[in-house]
């Protein structure tokens, strides 16, 4: 296993999220288009945070990647109030995924070997680095990390996961309160999208609504985007992400939306037959 970094070569890997560098197929699915164009969207994010200190890892067998972590500065975060610390924002890599998701066969060492490339890097940069149970690389997040020496704690409400070098302050989160109000247009249905650039699972849910939205164009339908890459946007909206049609959210879950689902959802609620 070989383990690079982040730079103009493995940028599209990464934000193809643990696929590879999809671009490179001789043909590609309906799916696989809008997750490139998604991708596309992550890559100018990593473009713009990698001078403020964003950084990643990448695990290659061979010529394909099979993982990758990404961290950056803690105070680089739009929830997160701390000094001298990294966060972890994601990590993929072949193991137990806890939703099911498309079989991968687990390759054993590779999530720690990350991490430990990780630590090497930013050890002497930092007093510690953080991480969320929130991304999805394995059901025991807790008990992954506290072999790499990682604790739990818990400040101001917030729970999270440590590595420390040095003796430093917990980080604390940063709350945002809902400003953004729906309006009715009447004889209009609207559709409102808050999206970041942070994962592509919500640049695929813009592109796919966008292309959705388009094709129903005729059929008194508004669509709002909203991106909240930045704090500001956050806290005059209040919204940290999701997809809302007249107000409410008529999806069952927040992760990245098909067309098929899309299309289905817009029509039923347009009395389009």
């Amino acid at each position: 296993m070989e383990i690079k970094s982040l730079n103009k070569n493995t940028m599209i890997a990464e934000a193809c999220c643990g696929e590879g560098d999809i671009s490179k197929k001789s043909e590609l699915t309906e799916q696989e288009h809008t997750q490139l164009r998604a991708a596309k969207i992550k890559v100018e994010w990593l473009k713009k945070m990698i001078p403020k200190g964003l950084s990643a890892k990448f695990a290659y067998e061979g010529e394909e990647e099979v993982g990758f972590i990404e961290y950056m500065p803690i105070e680089l975060s739009n929830f997160h109030k701390g000094k001298g610390l990294y966060i972890i924002n994601c990590m993929v890599a072949p193991h137990t995924l806890p939703w099911g998701g498309p079989h991968r066969e687990r390759i054993p060492g590779c999530g720690s070997t990350l991490v430990q490339a990780m630590i090497k890097d930013v050890q002497g940069k930092c007093k510690g680095i953080v991480t969320p149970f929130g991304f999805a690389y394995t059901e025991d997040m807790k008990g992954f990390f506290a072999k790499l020496g990682f604790e739990e704690f818990e400040n101001d409400g917030l729970t999270m996961l440590i590595r420390k070098f040095e003796d430093v302050k917990l980080p604390s989160p940063i709350h945002y309160k809902q400003k953004y109000q729906f309006r009715q247009v009447s004889g209009k249905v609207i559709v409102d999208i808050f999206w970041s650039s942070k994962c592509p699972a919500d640049p695929y849910t813009l592109v796919n609504l966008q292309e959705v939205c388009n094709e129903l164009s005729n059929n008194n339908l508004i669509l709002n985007e909203f991106c909240v890459d930045e704090r500001e946007a956050l806290e005059k909206y209040g919204i940290a992400g999701g997809t809302y049609v007249n107000g409410k959210f008529p999806w069952s879950t927040y992760g990245p939306l098909e067309k098929e689902e899309i299309r289905e959802t817009l029509e039923k609620i347009l009395g389009v037959k």
